[in-house]
């Protein structure tokens, strides 16, 4: 009887000591780890919505802005819901999939395949090793289960585990720094927070954005013109998908056959500026297409849309030059439910082959300046849909620094590529012209 009663004494004392070092974990916490705001709220839905989901979408912040889901509900009849997280990658998509197939009866598998978190980097780097806190944003607002600890183990390697097992050590830095503390719990204060909202007036005036549930963030902000301008993250190779964003890609689709799971690969429509500045977008889309070939499962490049039918290439169906505002939401939802519902054989008409032939299928056109920056200044290129051809005139008007004045880079040429100092800002002003005899077809001021 002693025996049992000192097992018993033990048990209780084991459970009381997991039970203070779990709210100890939860204090520090939330003390110490800022709000990563849209993982938490958007996992706070999906769990609320368990048991609901028909049509689970998957992938980055192009989704959440871009597809939205209670549209859907009515083209469709049934239930979607975005879950999307920033700069989602493969492996997260993976195990997001695994988390929504425990508690929903899932109809169909949507995945945005936006290409900047899926290719490697021009160092080697692959996208889940260069950027793990995109994935422990996630794994924090997670339920506990085998699939949550399934989904750390993948993150990154063994000695950063703490990190991610404990949000709060990673911010051992701000152990003694009362500004950080008191900032991190104001926040968490908040009626936003309190009652998982987002929503905010951006400063300049221009439209306001807010979560609506479903994973959907409703945008009225508008492109600015004088903002077409965009950091070249990198030059797309030959096969640049990253060895284990095709990993976990093959993972996702095989999992979804295992399971009966109808699932569809799309990339969302961005503004031109962007897929322009990879300078080989085809090298993505060619090998996504073959691996969707090979599953024999559908893929849908919006990029690759032809204008008559999709006229999405215009700032004002733009929050930015990645993401969708809500009139282009509503006009992609649409169009996008129109083509997956058809099917690819019903709807290759609306699609060019290649990026590249549909670059050149249209109007001479300027979209912007995309660049790259080192110690010799700021390398400048300009985005068209030419590579010869359209004249360019290059003028730059400083702000800064302040008694620098207006200087011509270029008169009309051909040439697309110029360096301004790094510390300069101000306005470009890019005039082009083509045709034969030469004529002005466009200007644009851009600010850099």
């Amino acid at each position: 009887m002693k025996e049992i009663k000192g097992i018993a004494k033990t048990v209780t004392g084991v459970i009381a000591g997991i039970f203070v070092f779990c709210m100890i974990t939860k204090g520090l916490n939330y003390i110490y780890v800022p709000d990563s705001e849209w993982e938490r709220i958007v996992m706070h839905h999906f769990y609320d919505d368990r048991g609901k989901i028909d049509n689970l979408f998957l992938g980055s912040s192009h989704l959440h802005n871009d597809i939205d889901p209670f549209l859907l509900d009515e083209l469709n009849g049934q239930y979607n819901f975005n879950l999307a997280t920033p700069a989602q990658l493969m492996n997260g998509t993976y195990y997001l999939l695994k988390e929504a197939d425990k508690t929903n009866d899932l109809s169909h598998v949507y995945i945005e395949m936006y290409y900047y978190y899926h290719v490697e980097r021009e160092d080697g780097t692959e996208p889940i090793a260069a950027e793990p806190f995109r994935n422990w944003q996630v794994t924090d607002y997670m339920k506990f289960s085998p699939n949550k600890l399934a989904y750390m183990s993948s993150i990154t390697d063994a000695e950063e585990y703490p990190g991610i097992l404990f949000p709060f050590s990673r911010y051992r830095s701000e152990l003694d720094n009362w500004d950080h503390i008191r900032a991190t719990m104001e926040n968490k204060k908040g009626e936003d927070y309190v009652h998982f909202m987002s929503s905010h007036v951006f400063e300049d005036g221009n439209g306001y954005e807010e979560c609506r549930g479903k994973g959907y963030r409703y945008s009225t902000r508008i492109l600015p013109d004088q903002n077409r301008l965009w950091y070249q993250g990198c030059i797309l190779t030959e096969k640049p998908v990253a060895e284990t964003s095709e990993y976990y890609l093959r993972k996702v689709i095989g999992y979804c056959r295992k399971k009966d799971i109808p699932v569809t690969l799309f990339v969302s429509p961005m503004y031109m500026l962007q897929p322009v500045s990879t300078e080989n977008y085809d090298n993505y889309v060619s090998q996504v297409r073959e691996i969707a070939a090979e599953y024999d499962v559908d893929f849908y490049d919006f990029n690759l849309a032809k204008a008559e039918y999709f006229p999405i290439q215009q700032t004002e169906y733009y929050m930015d030059v990645e993401h969708l505002n809500a009139d282009g939401s509503r006009l992609f939802t649409d169009f996008f439910w129109r083509i997956v519902s058809a099917g690819r054989e019903e709807t290759e008409k609306y699609f060019f082959d290649t990026y590249r032939e549909k670059l050149e299928s249209e109007d001479g056109e300027l979209y912007g300046i995309y660049y790259r920056e080192d110690d010799q200044g700021k390398h400048m290129h300009i985005a068209s849909n030419r590579e010869a051809g359209m004249e360019y005139k290059i003028v730059m008007t400083p702000t800064e620094p302040a008694d620098k004045g207006e200087y011509l880079v270029q008169d009309f040429s051909e040439n697309k590529e110029f360096t301004v100092d790094g510390g300069e800002h101000g306005i470009c002003t890019v005039t082009c012209r083509e045709g034969n005899p030469l004529n002005e077809v466009q200007m644009m001021q851009i600010e850099y």
